[in-house]
C-alpha cells in the first residue's frame, strides 16, 4: 500500500475506530498441506529466485521441512471488524498530508483486524532442530514462514469472499512495522483482537510477536473496488535490492 493508505491505518488506531466491533471469529486447526506454491515460497525465503535454481539436495530438504511443519503446527487465527467514525474536525485541518488522507478516508467504512499463528509447537520444533542441525533449521524456518503467510493468504481470500456478498471490497493486508504503521501498534492491535486469550498470541516488550511464526494485519473495507488486489513486488520501493522477490517480478 502507498503512504496515504498507511497513514489511514495509523490514524484509524487513533480517534476513528469505533470501540464496539462486530463480533469476529476464532479459527483453529487451519488446514495446510505441502504443495508447489508453499515449496516455491520456502525457497524464495531461502534466497532462491526460482525453484529451478535449487540443488536436488536443497529441494529434498525443503520437501522434508514442509512435511514436518504441516504435521507439527497448531494453527489458529482470529479476526474482527471495526467501523470507522471520522470526526468532522479532521477534515477542517489544513495539513496537506491530512487532506490527502481525508480523500482515502471517504472510501473506507471500516477495518478488519486479524491475527494468525502457527502456535508454540512450531517454535519448539525450530528450537530442537537448531541444536542438532543448524543448516536444516534454516530450511525449516523458511518453511514455517511460508506456512504462516499461506494461512494468512487463505484467510484473506475467505474474507474477500464473505464481504463480496455484502458488495464490499477489501484492501491488501497491512502489518505493523511496514510503511508509516509503527511496530508498537502490535500492542493495541492484539488488545483489540483479545488475541492472547483467544489464540495465545502476544507481543514482547520490543513488540515482536510470540509465538514467532505469527502475523497481525489490518485490512480496509470499502464500498468501492480496490486497486492492488494482490501483493506484488512491483509496487515495493525495495524491489531493486530485495533478495526475496517473487519470480514474476524479476
Amino acid at each position: 500500500m502507498d503512504s496515504v493508505s498507511s497513514m489511514l491505518f495509523t490514524e484509524a488506531f487513533g480517534e476513528f475506530v469505533k470501540k464496539t466491533p462486530r463480533e469476529g471469529e476464532v479459527l483453529k486447526n487451519l488446514p495446510l498441506e505441502p504443495n508447489k506454491k508453499l515449496h516455491a515460497e520456502a525457497l524464495r525465503y531461502m534466497g532462491y529466485k526460482n525453484s529451478a535454481a535449487a540443488t536436488p539436495e536443497i529441494d529434498l530438504l525443503v520437501r522434508k521441512g514442509l512435511a514436518e511443519i504441516c504435521v507439527t503446527i497448531d494453527s489458529r487465527a482470529v479476526y474482527r471488524y471495526f467501523s470507522l467514525q471520522i470526526s468532522p474536525d479532521y477534515f477542517a485541518q489544513k495539513d496537506s498530508s491530512r487532506k490527502r488522507c481525508s480523500l482515502m478516508l471517504h472510501q473506507y467504512e471500516g477495518i478488519i483486524l486479524m491475527g494468525a499463528t502457527l502456535g508454540v509447537s512450531a517454535d519448539r520444533l525450530l528450537s530442537r532442530v537448531q541444536i542438532r542441525d543448524m543448516a536444516y533449521a534454516l530450511v525449516l524456518d523458511s518453511c514455517a514462514t511460508a506456512a504462516i503467510e499461506s494461512i494468512c493468504d487463505d484467510l484473506q481470500d475467505n474474507l474477500k469472499a464473505i464481504y463480496a456478498h455484502q458488495q464490499r471490497y477489501l484492501t491488501n493486508r497491512y502489518s505493523p512495522g511496514y510503511g508509516n504503521l509503527a511496530l508498537s501498534t502490535q500492542i493495541q492491535l492484539l488488545s483489540m483482537l483479545d488475541a492472547e486469550r483467544k489464540i495465545g498470541l502476544h507481543a514482547t516488550q520490543n513488540f515482536l510477536l510470540t509465538p514467532s511464526k505469527s502475523v497481525t494485519a489490518i485490512i480496509g473495507v470499502s464500498q468501492f473496488p480496490q486497486k492492488n488486489e494482490y501483493v506484488s513486488c512491483d509496487i515495493c520501493k525495495m524491489r531493486s535490492i530485495c533478495h526475496f522477490q517473487r519470480k514474476e517480478s524479476l
